[in-house]
């Protein structure tokens, strides 16, 4: 309770804790100066060694290959089959609601009054 910690002992009885010197410990600010990011309360740490750049990559793309600088390549064909092709498969106009189909899936109803 607030910064008490009551600790319930097996034979029945309990113990408190009092956290308060706690309270506030544990925020810590951070600055970065160059290179170097450094903890308000003490710390610091030189982020030199990972500026090497070895994480620069360009891509091209050459048909349907994805190339990675440095790197891989990514085929890209499987993704090509073309299951987003979707037809309008009918609509209705009931009132001022709009219902579309969609071909290979459901409907959609739009309320023209509130457009």
């Amino acid at each position: 309770t607030g910064t008490t910690l009551q600790i319930d002992i097996e034979n029945g009885s309990s113990a408190n804790v009092d956290l308060s010197a706690l309270v506030g410990t544990d925020d810590q600010g951070l600055s970065l100066s160059g290179n170097t990011l450094t903890l308000e309360d003490g710390g610091s740490v030189d982020l030199t060694p990972y500026l090497d750049n070895t994480d620069d990559q360009n891509l091209t793309l050459s048909g349907n290959t994805l190339g990675i600088e440095d790197g891989n390549t990514v085929d890209l064909t499987p993704y090509l089959d073309n299951t987003d092709d979707q037809n309008i498969s009918g609509s209705s106009l009931v009132g001022t609601d709009l219902t579309i189909g969609i071909e290979n899936g459901t409907s959609e109803t739009i309320d023209l009054s509130s457009l």
